[in-house]
């Protein structure tokens, strides 16, 4: 059995960017696309992971994720109107 943990992905309500799609990334390989509003969890293998999100225009800076057995961080993708991307971590309560 492998041991899981997941990374959760929401993308920001941009107004600018309502027909952006932004892929993303975990360890170079492709997880999924998502659109302004959307969200979407990935499971992954504990252990160190390396995460990033591109859209037509740029790419994220590649973020290293360290997760242990069971644990869900979460992150915000958010484009700007300069075309940079950005992911910003998600403090969980």
């Amino acid at each position: 059995m492998i041991d899981t943990a997941y990374v959760e992905i929401k993308c920001a309500r941009e107004l600018y960017a309502t027909n952006r799609k932004y892929r993303v990334f975990i360890n170079d390989h492709f997880v999924g696309a998502l659109k302004r509003r959307q969200k979407m969890t990935i499971e992954v293998p504990a252990g160190t992971h390396k995460l990033f999100a591109t859209n037509d225009a740029s790419f994220t800076e590649p973020i290293e994720l360290s997760v242990q057995v069971g644990d869900k961080i979460s992150y915000q993708l958010k484009g700007c109107r300069d075309k940079s991307l950005s992911f910003t971590k998600i403090a969980v309560i």
